[in-house]
């Protein structure tokens, strides 16, 4: 009469069952443990790639530390460098300068001599020349007696040959 609308069988259940864990193991064989691995595979790619990244930015952190100590150390040497040219170039310009006043120093001592020395010369030979007009006068004087007009002869005579020698 009445059938039941849900049957159940026993053998098809117990079947479809044993069918479905054949399934699982296939699956599992085949499909699972394959894709598993290449996930595997996969996420060790990606950890390694990681790990070489953050190798890197540790790498690259060290040589731009270095490249900035290098640098400092580079800044520092060249403005000891500029120090010790401006020091050398101040030396220099002062033992220059020294040199420049020793020479002139000297240039002017030599020329102080030269002129005490020609002012004796000329001392002298203006000595020799009032020596030489003296004796002149006087061999004049004792040639003839002298009058007023005479000496204003000799005087003038002195001046014009004291005049002439110069």
């Amino acid at each position: 009469m009445d059938s039941p609308i849900i049957s159940v069988n026993l053998w098809q259940t117990l079947l479809s069952l044993v069918n479905l864990y054949i399934i699982y193991r296939i699956l599992r064989k085949f499909l699972f443990k394959p894709v598993q691995k290449v996930l595997d595979t996969r996420q060790e790619q990606v950890d390694r790639i990681y790990s070489e990244a953050d190798e890197s930015r540790t790498s690259a952190n060290e040589m731009k530390q270095e490249y900035e100590q290098r640098l400092a150390s580079a800044r520092q040497e060249a403005d000891q460098m500029i120090r010790t040219a401006a020091q050398s170039a101040q030396r220099r310009g002062d033992q220059i300068v020294e040199e420049a006043k020793a020479q002139a120093t000297h240039a002017r001592q030599r020329a102080e001599m030269e002129i005490a020395q020609q002012k004796q010369q000329m001392l002298k030979d203006v000595q020799g020349e009032i020596s030489d007009l003296a004796v002149s006068i006087a061999s004049k004087v004792v040639e003839k007696e002298i009058s007023a007009e005479d000496y204003d002869g000799f005087v003038n005579d002195f001046i014009q040959n004291a005049g002439d020698r110069a």
